[in-house]
């Protein structure tokens, strides 16, 4: 086997994550999509799905019913008894109670297996929602499987399809994308006979309302033939799509051409059927696509209604998985070409239409028929509007483009202007002087409104520069041939320059929004660069957005709305935790919670949310367009920057601060220790030079300096600690490296605390031979005393420790173990700070913790690079328990 032959390991470890592995142990399990696939109602999808899942539940499996439409069905509800249902949630709508799926009660009942039929369900106006398969989304982020049912007919991308066939646009469309990550695909397939016999018999389900012409032409036996062909066909392409994934992860050859397809589109419906025929053909070409749409003069022009259809097209292809590129441009075949080629794109989609039998007598071409003819080296694919409200929006907006009156009665009134302008100095000027007047009107109007309103205003101008000023005046005749080249030089000087100065307005109008943008982008960067805090950042946003976009800005940081007006509604509330938890983008103008005020973006950094942003417009009605969403998310990214530099600016301060203290605090321990260890000597040796002539002092006194003699020797030591603490801290502990035997040095430490354990047991285990260690010995025998002390002070007289030893590779491992009443939970991260005492100290030299001798075995432990911990032990049949310490030591290796 070649290099090139072998798995790729990355792929089949996603292949094996798809098909039911867990993945990273840190990575949130995402549930199982299975939908039952058909080509048309009544072929016994829901059937199938409720037969398997009680096949689940009689196997113990955690299955509920979250939506089933059994229609009335006996065969169905005798499947549905039995299995757990979960309550549906009722909403109010115009005065109509509906009931809806409840996805906040299927979150919160969290089972293993949920049935939600009709995946392309769309929900009341109100839920969280607009879609069904939007709700079976969230459900499976959440680890959740689910079961589905799905009609052919309610594919995006065969939408028209299925409509040309039968005559019915289906409204409720699910996109390709949802339906191809699904895990599983299960073809219920039924022959057109027996679904007629079913549909004869009462047993197909035709829902209330809908025309019988629709049912007519769904139910004819061709159309159920070709239905239930494209439902087969469908599901080869995804079995097909699914084993490509399997040869490419196996080392073999793809079936995919390399192709990279590009459609064209516009504010048209023929602009749908694109985008749902470019992505057929990209499915069947296994080829990359995108959706391109220009930013022209003609779009300054669009009417509302057509700039809200722009966008919806985009989105649409956006939802099928097509990247959407918005590109500026003047001269759009030009534009088209130029960014194919350098992209790489091997095939163009685009619609074309007739021309205008005005632009065709003027020889006017389309951007179809200009692209076809230099196109040179690209596949150009064009689909026509051959349907009647295709060829009937198209004319439509062809007439209502060319004949809006503002523009052209502007014309006119610049051409009377320049005309009552000039009339009074016909007289006295030569009339040739006159052109120039006109020629103003022309360029005035050109870079105002287009190219067409300047073709009109040219035109316009010969005509009444004849009119006024060639004789005989007032009529369209003249009395120089001279006059015949003057009026065609007039004319085609007007339209050269019309066209020049349009396209240049356009270059400029399109210009100075870029820089508008930019300007605000640079700004906002700029000035969030000062900002000290979330609130800081707030203003920043707020005051550059609210005059360029109006809109009002909410920001919410860590939980906390830190700017903009305080929210209390709990719909929009509830936008901005849906948004924190799922970090996408929800509210108005998308399809999560559309139904809320604002638009609310996550505001993410290192792979998590740690805020989230409010757009609300200040008018009601207004739409946010597909670009003013890219600058939106842009600023979103610039917040998330502000916001982790404030917080790590403020981290750096407080470790600063806490640094600082800490360098005062050791200078402190150091100064009290140093001036401490001198009068406790003296006072110890005085007291002790007592105890000797004890025979000569009352009893009591003897009692006295006894107990004082105690409490001096344990200062001592308090002070011992703390200077050596101050050595530790400082950098000024010098290690003696030596080889040792570990057990010469706990022999010591064992010796040391002899007079201390009282009637406790201590064992001492090795494992196996024992190799020697560099240490310094007289350290590392007091972390051992440290450690059996710390054991003796929180074990029972009747208790045991136990001091063990093995080698786990280039390590020793000592284990202090005990069985006292052990840590708390959350301890063993605190255990080792200094002056913390934990848990119940069960000897009577629980008066002498300090919180300083674990602090000292780790300083002492990690200068000789090695590593301690603390946890607390298993209780195995009622016995053991305690807390083990744990430390390592590097071994002495050949050649040291």
């Amino acid at each position: 086997m070649t290099a090139d032959q072998r798995p790729d390991p990355d792929k089949l470890l996603a292949l094996v994550g798809k098909d039911g592995g867990d993945g990273a142990p840190d990575t949130p399990r995402r549930g199982r999509l299975k939908i039952f696939f058909g080509a048309n109602a009544g072929v016994g999808k829901t059937y199938a799905m409720l037969s398997e899942a009680r096949r689940l539940f009689a196997e113990g499996r955690d299955v509920v019913l979250g939506v089933v439409e059994h229609h009335g069905r006996p065969e169905t509800l005798a499947l549905i008894d039995g299995l757990p249902l979960l309550p549906l949630r009722e909403v109010s709508h115009r005065d109509i109670r509906l009931t809806e799926f409840d996805i906040d009660l299927a979150l919160e009942r969290r089972p293993h297996l949920i049935l939600i039929d009709e995946y392309a369900h769309t929900n009341a106006p109100g839920s969280r929602h607009p879609k069904r398969w939007q709700d079976v989304e969230e459900l499976l982020a959440a680890g959740i499987d689910v079961y589905t049912t799905l009609n052919v007919q309610h594919l995006e991308s065969l939408n028209d399809v299925v409509a040309r066939l039968t005559g019915v646009w289906v409204r409720e469309t699910v996109p390709d994308a949802a339906f191809d990550a699904a895990d599983e695909i299960a073809l219920i397939d039924l022959s057109p006979d027996e679904l007629l016999k079913r549909l004869a018999e009462g047993k197909v389900y035709v829902a209330e309302g809908a025309q019988t012409r629709a049912a007519d032409n769904f139910f004819k036996k061709a159309n159920l033939g070709r239905l239930r062909e494209i439902a087969l066909r469908r599901t080869a392409e995804r079995i097909d799509a699914q084993n490509d994934a399997l040869s490419a992860a196996m080392g073999q050859a793809e079936s995919a051409t390399g192709d990279k397809i590009l459609v064209l589109v516009g504010p048209d419906a023929l602009s749908a059927r694109l985008i749902r025929h470019t992505k057929r053909m990209a499915d069947r070409a296994r080829a990359a696509w995108f959706a391109l749409y220009l930013h022209t003069d003609r779009h300054e022009a669009l009417p509302d209604k057509a700039r809200r259809r722009v966008e919806h097209n985009l989105r649409l292809a956006e939802k099928l998985g097509a990247r959407v590129v918005r590109l500026n441009a003047g001269r759009a075949a030009s534009a088209v070409l130029t960014y194919a080629r350098q992209n790489g794109f091997t095939r163009l989609v685009l619609g074309h239409s007739p021309q205008p039998w005005w632009r065709a007598l003027m020889g006017g071409r389309s951007l179809s028929q200009k692209l076809i003819s230099q196109g040179a080296g690209l596949e150009i694919t064009t689909l026509s509007a051959d349907s009647a409200e295709d060829k009937a929006e198209a004319d439509g907006r062809t007439v209502a483009q060319a004949l809006r009156p503002l523009p052209y009665l502007m014309a006119v009134a610049a051409t009377a202007l320049v005309t009552a302008l000039g009339l009074p100095f016909r007289d006295v000027v030569d009339p040739d002087s006159f052109i120039m007047l006109y020629m103003t009107a022309v360029v005035a109007v050109a870079a105002r409104y287009g190219i067409g309103p300047a073709v009109f205003t040219s035109v316009l101008s010969v005509l009444t520069f004849n009119w006024f000023y060639v004789e005989p005046y007032y009529s369209l005749t003249f009395d120089r041939v001279g006059y015949a080249v003057i009026f065609v030089v007039m004319l085609i000087t007007s339209l050269i320059v019309g066209s020049l100065t349009a396209r240049l307005s356009l270059h400029a109008r399109l210009a100075r929004k870029g820089e508008v943008e930019t300007r605000l982008l640079y700004d906002i960067s700029r000035q969030l660069g000062g900002a000290r805090d979330a609130a800081d950042i707030g203003q920043v946003i707020e005051r550059h957005l609210q005059p360029v976009f109006e809109v009002e800005l909410g920001l919410w940081y860590e939980g906390q709305q830190v700017a903009g007006k305080a929210e209390h509604d709990p719909k929009e509330l509830a936008a901005v935790q849906w948004v924190a938890q799922n970090r996408q983008m929800a509210g108005r103008d998308t399809d999560t919670l559309p139904t809320a005020q604002g638009l609310y973006l996550p505001v993410s950094a290192e792979q998590s949310v740690i805020g989230v942003m409010r757009l609300t417009p200040t008018e009601t009605t207004r739409q946010f367009s597909g670009a003013e969403l890219l600058v939106f998310e842009t600023v979103a990214t610039l917040i998330a920057g502000a916001l982790q530099r404030t917080r790590q600016t403020a981290l750096a301060e407080a470790t600063r601060v806490e640094s600082e203290n800490e360098k005062l605090r050791n200078v402190l321990l150091a100064s009290l220790s140093h001036d401490l260890k001198t009068p406790l000597t003296v006072m110890n040796g005085a007291v002790g030079s007592l105890l000797k002539m004890r025979k000569k002092l009352p009893r009591e006194a003897v009692d006295e300096l006894t107990a004082l003699w105690s409490h001096l020797t344990r200062l001592q030591k308090f002070v011992g600690n703390l200077l050596r603490m101050a050595a530790i801290t400082s950098g000024q502990l010098h290690l003696s490296f030596e080889p040792y035997l570990i057990q010469e040095v706990a022999g010591a430490a064992l010796n040391r605390i002899e007079s201390m354990r009282g009637d406790r047991q201590i064992r001492t285990l090795i494992s196996g031979t024992l190799p020697m260690v560099r240490i310094d010995g007289a350290l590392i025998e007091q972390v051992l005393i440290n450690l059996l002390e710390n054991a003796i002070a929180h074990t029972a007289e009747d208790g045991q420790i136990t001091l063990s030893f093995e080698t786990d590779a280039d390590r020793l491992r000592v284990r202090v173990s005990d069985n006292g009443p052990g840590l708390r939970p959350g301890e063993e991260d605190r255990i080792f700070d200094k002056f913390y005492t934990y848990g119940q100290q069960i000897s009577d030299r629980q008066t002498e913790s300090s919180g300083l001798g674990l602090a000292i075995c780790k300083a002492i432990v990690e200068a000789h690079g090695g590593l301690i911990y603390a946890k607390t032990n298993p209780v195995k049949e009622g016995v053991g328990g305690g807390a083990s310490f744990i430390f390592t030591l590097p071994v002495v290796t050949s050649g040291a």
